[in-house]
């Protein structure tokens, strides 16, 4: 069963996601799409694939999605908002193309669509992809496909995934997202890879492989050659954590941090500079550290929260406001996380956000049932919506039949009826 707080959140996604996809491929799907949200991941690999053991994170079946719930993962190792996004833009190109697209094609439209929505999206760079790029691992674009179905080491396949996103983004900066459609259209005429690089691109797949490479490079070849040096001046920055050297850990983090701005993942310099800054009682810097861990990609629950704690503390409570909402797009299963953005968006005047995130609370069953359901009232009531919130103030009420507040604001209520009559 889809955990109740998430379906708010998640329909209004699928809802923005149909929409761009509609606009930007120029057509409309032939019928509904079905998504499938499994809270259990072994029993969305068993919808897959029949066997329990899959790592994917969905699946596309034509017109059916299937794929994984933000709980049947632990929180931050991905965003189920980014795998929807990635997986509705199969629906779209394998409708489009009757499924003969190339593997590589669609994988790599799927992963730049990703990108495109949210900077930190996306197939990121992982050790793995630096490693393949600086060991010249990549394959040619004629190749590729090769590197999802016949992978001669390991991780191959997530390189590939990155390849094939990199050669979209590469082509959407060199000639414009409207030439990935024409692609699309020439895949759709049954044309194999090199005939489609020569009419759309206008140039052999050889000299497209030099000039990806050359644009690669320059974006994350540095990167690459560094490698071996960002681990050992990882190193060095934890032993400084351990020993409490707060000031030298900040000031060697932040020239680690510029060598390898992409690694988000456990251990990362973002946290370990944003723990020495709060012990220095330096708030605004550790704001600013993981600003920036959010913008490379970051996925952690709980330093994003603590970003958005520091937004407020800041006084920028609709920066907080916006952070605490990007988590739902990771893990919307947090109560807390849920109650913390309703109050934002009250204080804020934005109803209809408080009233979604008011909700979310309610769903999750939470211990104090006469707040929760107040708080969804008060949120009604300042919405115009009247008659909700006198039917969530007699929920509140039932619960505890004393409670001052939800007593004060039903009478209000009352009061404006009787003067009305």
């Amino acid at each position: 069963m889809k955990p109740l707080c998430f379906v708010p959140t998640s329909k209004r996604r699928f809802r923005r996601d149909l929409a761009d996809y509609e606009k930007k491929y120029q057509m409309k799907l032939p019928g509904p799409v079905q998504v499938e949200v499994y809270p259990d991941h072994e029993d969305f690999a068993v919808r897959a694939m029949g066997m329990p053991g899959l790592g994917a994170l969905g699946v596309t079946f034509g017109e059916v999605v299937a794929m994984d719930s933000p709980s049947a993962r632990e929180p931050g190792s991905f965003s189920w908002a980014s795998t929807l996004r990635h997986e509705m833009s199969h629906v779209f190109i394998l409708t489009a193309t009757d499924n003969r697209v190339p593997r590589w094609f669609t994988e790599g439209l799927a992963v730049h669509e990703e990108s495109e929505a949210f900077g930190g999206w996306g197939d990121r760079l992982t050790p793995d992809v630096l490693m393949a790029v600086r060991d010249k691992k990549l394959l040619p674009v004629m190749q590729l496909d090769q590197g999802f179905v016949r992978p001669v080491y390991p991780g191959q396949v997530i390189v590939s995934y990155f390849q094939a996103g990199q050669i979209c983004d590469f082509i959407s900066s060199r000639w414009g997202d409207g030439r990935l459609l024409d692609m699309v259209h020439s895949f759709a005429q049954h044309e194999k890879t090199g005939k489609v690089i020569r009419q759309d691109l206008g140039m052999a797949p050889e000299e497209f492989d030099k000039q990806f490479q050359d644009w690669l490079s320059k974006r994350i070849g540095q990167t690459a050659a560094n490698l071996d040096e960002w681990r050992r001046r990882m190193a060095r920055l934890a032993e400084l954590a351990r020993s409490g050297q707060d000031d030298e850990l900040v000031r060697e983090g932040d020239q680690v941090r510029r060598m390898y701005p992409e690694y988000t993942y456990a251990g990362n310099a973002y946290q370990l500079i944003t723990e020495a800054d709060l012990a220095k009682g330096n708030q605004k810097a550790a704001a600013a550290t993981l600003t920036e861990y959010e913008q490379m990609g970051g996925l952690s629950p709980r330093p994003l929260k603590e970003l958005a704690s520091l937004e407020e503390k800041l006084g920028k409570p609709q920066e907080a406001a916006a952070t605490l909402d990007r988590i739902n797009n990771i893990y919307p299963m947090d109560e807390d996380l849920h109650r913390q953005l309703g109050n934002l968006w009250f204080a804020e005047r934005n109803y209809s956000g408080a009233i979604r995130e008011y909700t979310a609370v309610a769903a999750m069953h939470p211990l104090n049932v006469a707040s929760s359901q107040f708080n969804l009232a008060r949120a009604y009531f300042a919405a115009g919506q009247k008659n909700q919130a006198e039917e969530h103030l007699l929920t509140s009420l039932e619960s505890a039949p004393d409670f001052r507040p939800a007593q004060k604001l039903l009478l209000e209520i009352e009061d404006g009826k009787s003067k009305r009559q």
